[in-house]
């Protein structure tokens, strides 16, 4: 019930321009990757400073509890404390759900990981594909193929027969090839009851883009239609997309669907260039989404690298409550919104749109 309240007071803080304490957090525990994707210039970067162990259990207690940690890099496996990085997380801020995004490159490290978790029910691992075999391994290199990366999700579902915990696929659209390949791939997974999130690569990223890292980079925030990637020029993503909002209506789990059904609804409306594209819900950035940098520091957005502070070495006030924010938050508030996946379920779920919305229909009978 304290949740409940917790929630509900911060989607009305949310939507009367208060600062909520941070109920979602993304942290990227590492630059370091192993892939070559042409989409993320994440294994171009020099890798910099890490947060320890200790400095990890140190910026958890500060954010106190939180529903959602999502946990991603580069490649969050490269680290050879991962287990005891999630460890400090789940034992300072209690979340609900640790979601863990990764290449698949290092199956025994991961099979490892995923059966000594000691909350298996709250854990999430989501496997990224970007095609089937030819043209994943064309985008991600040698070191992380499709073959590693498919038994990596193998090993996790059997895993997820007696531990319960959450396995699915991140399937990144990156070229004409990898359009044509969401069926045959869906076929593969399915087989294994494996869910596969279908998301468009973006033109660039103020994260993961060495040009604009740690830059504003205003030109990817649209107010009329969707930045694709150049090397998806001439695809039909729009097809793609109608394609998965219906099958989108058929997921097993009630949360996932609506979720799905909301974001790809909005997706389809940005790819065609509606004026007014719906669902665009109120941005929490700095408010109940918080990101965390390799470092400690803390940036506007995906798509504004300034930081506003460092958890390291400040305290939660002085970072959400200093100059900075203060400024970055005019900002968001004057955003006209991306429709970046990892940016739009916070926003949609703790700016309360999601809840206020009409839900998909059930699953029809199989």
């Amino acid at each position: 019930m304290t949740r409940f309240f917790r929630f509900a007071s911060s989607v009305a803080r949310n939507r009367f321009g208060f600062v909520s304490a941070p109920s979602w957090c993304t942290y990227l525990v590492t630059y370091r990757c192993n892939a070559r994707c042409g989409m993320c210039d994440s294994w171009r970067m020099k890798p910099g400073a890490e947060l320890t162990v200790p400095e990890v259990a140190d910026v958890f207690e500060k954010l106190g509890g939180l529903d959602v940690v999502r946990v991603s890099g580069g490649e969050p496996f490269l680290r050879d404390d991962l287990e005891q990085v999630v460890d400090a997380i789940m034992k300072a801020s209690h979340p609900l759900v640790i979601h863990v995004t990764t290449n698949g490159s290092l199956p025994d490290r991961i099979e490892q990981f995923a059966s000594r978790f000691q909350r298996p029910r709250r854990l999430s691992i989501m496997v990224s594909l970007d095609g089937h075999r030819d043209a994943h391994d064309a985008n991600r290199g040698a070191a992380v193929t499709y073959d590693v990366a498919l038994d990596t999700v193998r090993r996790l579902v059997r895993l997820r027969r007696s531990r319960k915990l959450d396995v699915s696929v991140n399937y990144t659209v990156i070229s004409p090839k990898s359009v044509e390949d969401v069926g045959r791939v869906r076929a593969e997974l399915a087989a294994w009851g494996v869910d596969m999130h279908v998301v468009l690569a973006y033109s660039g990223s103020a994260t993961y883009d060495l040009r604009l890292r740690g830059k504003c980079a205003d030109h990817l925030i649209v107010p009329v239609g969707y930045p694709l990637h150049p090397d998806l020029a001439g695809a039909d993503v729009i097809g793609l997309i109608e394609r998965e909002l219906v099958l989108a209506r058929t997921l097993s789990s009630r949360l996932r669907r609506i979720g799905k059904v909301y974001y790809l609804k909005g997706l389809l409306a940005r790819l065609r260039h509606d004026p007014q594209p719906r669902p665009n819900p109120k941005c929490v950035e700095l408010r109940s989404h918080i990101r965390i940098m390799p470092d400690g520091s803390v940036p506007v957005c995906q798509f504004n690298g300034e930081s506003v502070g460092n958890l390291k070495t400040g305290s939660l006030a002085d970072v959400l409550n200093g100059p900075a924010a203060s400024r970055s938050r005019r900002w968001v508030d004057a955003c006209s919104g991306c429709w970046a996946e990892c940016e739009v379920v916070p926003s949609a779920l703790y700016s309360g749109d999601l809840l206020f919305r009409r839900r998909p229909a059930s699953p029809p009978p199989r």
